[in-house]
């Protein structure tokens, strides 16, 4: 009864939180020790009272463990709960289908053993508690227990308690009006922002605007030595090559809302200028048709892309993102074989949309790829194909060997050599791409959306994810330099990081004239 109501597994865990009394037993042993001094049996219906609650409270812990394995927070029933079917659909892409069936029915079997083992607990319990001379034992050890916690830290005695669990919740819940009104007032001061502010970016001068958002790709990846062993060459190859084709570079951190995941918050932040934290102030967001960076470029006269082969299903709410054309999975036409949770390699989805967006040259064109192929669990790995002409309809990945790796989705503490080869994999994609393809001197942004899993960040605190801009117009490169951006390709790292939020508002100011003409 004990491990059930304490453990927090899958979270990792110290040693010493395994000898941790839950505080919840220890008031039920203390009223069953009141009973049994009275001498009278404890009523069997208060156990289908007891039962589900503490059935409950082995799932909340069970949600602690993977929502603290992986963003660092515990779960909240307010804010995740509606996300319960998006998490059952990344296992259902990322797991074989039998695999997956076998989870579930094993999920629900293992909860259906736990009910019936915690009964005959509280049986056993309710029994054992019937003596005087054993209450009053336990009323003993637990005063012991209470007095000796005093000369510690509580923690490392009792777990915590679910009815303090409950209340934290229920308040949280209640204080959602002010959470919501808060957040409606930074999409209005955003908005407020983009009205007054410059945002006809007549400087870049009709130019090619490209946003690479990479997957996972976050600080771990350039402050972990493991990690950085692997990341590095590729950083040295990148500057190195692109350098010598006329290209400047400049980098810096900046701070994501979200960690481990929720890819979604961070790309709606990039692209709205408001901080997204949750899945309630996104669909605020969403709800307040917001002005974004695709209709600002749009307004300017270019042609908006967004490419997104993570979407494979139809959605009937509204755009957030505004863009005029978007590539999803179905609109690819991709006839190769997944990539763990990648429905395709990011490098047929660059040359895919390349191809398709060749034709019309009439309006320039801002572009946002959404890459995947560095997604958890890394447990596939295209590989890089050197003749791009031969990518076709992606049925070559069916014939070439890609990269597997014994990574799974209960323990990522190995993963990191997985997940650096395939940060490496873009990073080497994205060279190839930009050298071969990219012949102007666009402006390109190439940044990540969140740090990696808890296991693979080392449960570093940082929210910050690598930016790198580039360009061939020194013009181009210089307003970043001028924020603090660091030249070449590793950024500092020790400096103060800005929010993602504030990439498009510098954007608009940096590239726009709007607002010196309005002092002339």
């Amino acid at each position: 009864m004990n491990a059930a109501l304490t453990l927090r597994f899958p979270e990792h865990q110290v040693w010493q939180s395994y000898s941790s009394i839950s505080l919840d037993l220890v008031a039920l042993l203390l009223v069953f020790g009141l009973w049994g001094m009275r001498r009278r049996d404890f009523p069997r219906a208060s156990h289908w009272v007891l039962l589900p609650l503490f059935v409950l409270w082995r799932v909340q812990r069970i949600a602690d463990g993977i929502e603290r394995g992986a963003y660092l927070r515990d779960f909240n029933w307010s804010l995740d709960l509606p996300l319960l079917p998006e998490f059952c659909r990344l296992f259902y892409a990322t797991l074989p289908r039998a695999t997956f069936a076998v989870a579930i029915v094993g999920s629900v079997l293992a909860l259906s053993a736990l009910a019936y083992a915690m009964r005959r607990a509280l049986i056993s319990l309710a029994a054992g508690m019937a003596s005087v001379e054993r209450a009053r034992s336990v009323a003993v050890a637990i005063g012991l227990l209470s007095v000796f916690s005093g000369c510690l830290r509580a923690d490392t005695i009792f777990a915590p308690s679910l009815l303090l669990r409950v209340a934290t919740e229920v308040g949280f819940a209640r204080h959602l009006g002010g959470h919501r009104r808060a957040h409606l007032r930074r999409i209005a001061a955003v908005q407020s922002a983009l009205q007054s502010g410059p945002s006809d970016l007549l400087r870049l001068r009709g130019r090619n605007v490209y946003l690479f958002v990479v997957e996972s790709y976050g600080q771990a990846a350039l402050q972990q030595p493991a990690l950085w062993a692997r990341v590095g060459p590729a950083y040295r190859r990148f500057e190195a090559q692109l350098t010598g084709r006329g290209f400047r570079i400049a980098s810096t951190l900046l701070d994501s809302p979200t960690y481990g995941g929720r890819s979604w918050l961070a790309q709606a932040t990039l692209l709205s200028g408001v901080p997204v934290h949750d899945q309630i102030e996104f669909e605020l967001l969403r709800g307040a048709h917001v002005k974004t960076l695709a209709q600002v470029f749009h307004d300017a006269g270019y042609r908006t892309v967004l490419a997104q082969p993570g979407t494979v299903r139809e959605s009937s709410a509204p755009d957030l993102l505004r863009f005029e054309r978007h590539y999803f999975a179905r609109d690819l036409d991709y006839h190769g074989p997944h990539f763990g949770w990648a429905t395709m390699p990011d490098q047929f989805v660059l040359d895919a949309v390349r191809r398709r967006e060749s034709s019309d040259l009439g309006r320039p064109r801002f572009f946002c790829y959404a890459l995947v192929s560095s997604h958890v669990p890394w447990s596939d790995l295209p590989p890089v194909v050197d003749d791009w002409s031969s990518l076709g309809d992606g049925a070559i990945y069916l014939e070439l060997p890609n990269q597997h790796y014994q990574t799974h989705w209960l323990s990522l503490a190995g993963a990191g050599p997985a997940y650096a080869d395939a940060i490496v994999y873009d990073l080497e994609v994205l060279r190839r791409f930009i050298g071969d393809f990219i012949e102007d001197d666009s402006l390109i942004i190439i940044l990540g959306d969140h740090q990696p899993h808890s296991d693979v960040s080392e449960r570093s605190p940082s929210s910050a994810v690598p930016v790198h801009v580039l360009s061939r117009n020194a013009a181009f490169v210089d307003p970043f330099r001028a924020r603090g951006y660091t030249p070449g390709m590793l950024a500092d790292q020790a400096r103060p990081h800005s929010g993602l939020q504030s990439l498009m508002l510098d954007l608009l100011a940096d590239f726009s004239l709007s607002a010196d003409r309005g002092k002339h």
